[in-house]
């Protein structure tokens, strides 16, 4: 069960749809929302404006939650106070929560500086991370998963901590992308172990290897979940090391950037 939920409120697209899916996600699970607004570059603007803006943002948070009748908390920091960076502050409050929904990046900027923000919260988060789209036409997610599964710790990761999505699902596809006939059969054993294993876990999941092109794997992925009707994609948050420091690989940084349904990161 989910019990420590943590959506985080800002003034951008898909804000509306994150919240409401967030808070149909706290009523299944019996859990507590926790609402994070951070306040951005106040010097940018008068302090009027910034103080109207996070006020709306709160005042809908607790109009919305309030007529679910769940559990809240109000979470606002102001990171020209504490002297930290936004994803800092959104990831050290995702250590004390079940998971976390935030929104998908957007592609009005270049692509590195983009999707920094979910790069340093998926790397330094230690939990799951829903990434919402920003169509806000989706409210409710989780009933038909799809599980992208490759045989490494990335994916193992992701698979035990969507285990509380998994388990309300109504139906489940667990998918291994390979590029050659060759490697498909190495495959079929630990993509048979993994059903057996979400089985102990009174997880039913049907299981597909499917043979790619080489370097398509994401659009393969997104392919798979528009014919499976999928409303949750569950990945791991692969990474390599960029100048000694770790960065997402291109294959997640497609995902994030492309993904049209809710899309489950660990790392």
């Amino acid at each position: 069960m989910l019990t420590d939920i943590i959506v985080h409120m800002d003034r951008g697209a898909g804000c509306t749809a994150r919240l409401m899916a967030a808070i149909d996600l706290a009523s299944r699970h019996g859990g507590r929302l926790k609402g994070l607004y951070v306040i951005t570059h106040p010097h940018y603007t008068s302090s009027s404006s910034y103080l109207s803006d996070f006020a709306q943002v709160r005042e809908f948070f607790v109009n919305a939650t309030s007529k679910a009748g769940i559990e809240t908390e109000w979470l606002l920091v102001d990171w020209n106070t504490v002297g930290t960076p936004l994803a800092e502050i959104v990831t050290n409050h995702s250590h004390y929560a079940d998971t976390i929904l935030v929104g998908q990046p957007t592609q009005l900027h270049s692509r590195r500086t983009n999707l920094d923000f979910h790069e340093r919260l998926i790397l330094g988060a230690g939990r799951p991370i829903v990434v919402f789209p920003g169509s806000g036409d989706i409210f409710q997610f989780g009933e038909r998963v799809l599980v992208a599964w490759k045989a490494g710790r990335e994916s193992v990761r992701a698979v035990n901590d969507a285990l509380p999505f998994l388990q309300a699902a109504t139906d489940i596809s667990i998918v291994a992308m390979v590029t050659s006939h060759d490697n498909r059969a190495r495959e079929e054993q630990p993509i048979n172990l993994l059903q057996q294993h979400l089985a102990r876990h009174h997880v039913k999941a049907a299981t597909e290897i499917i043979v790619i092109q080489k370097g398509n794997a994401a659009e393969a992925l997104l392919e798979q979940a528009r014919q499976k009707k999928a409303d949750l994609i569950v990945v791991g948050g692969f990474s390599y090391k960029s100048n000694r420091a770790p960065v997402l690989s291109p294959f997640t940084q497609e995902l994030l950037l492309k993904a049209p349904v809710p899309l489950l990161i660990s790392h």
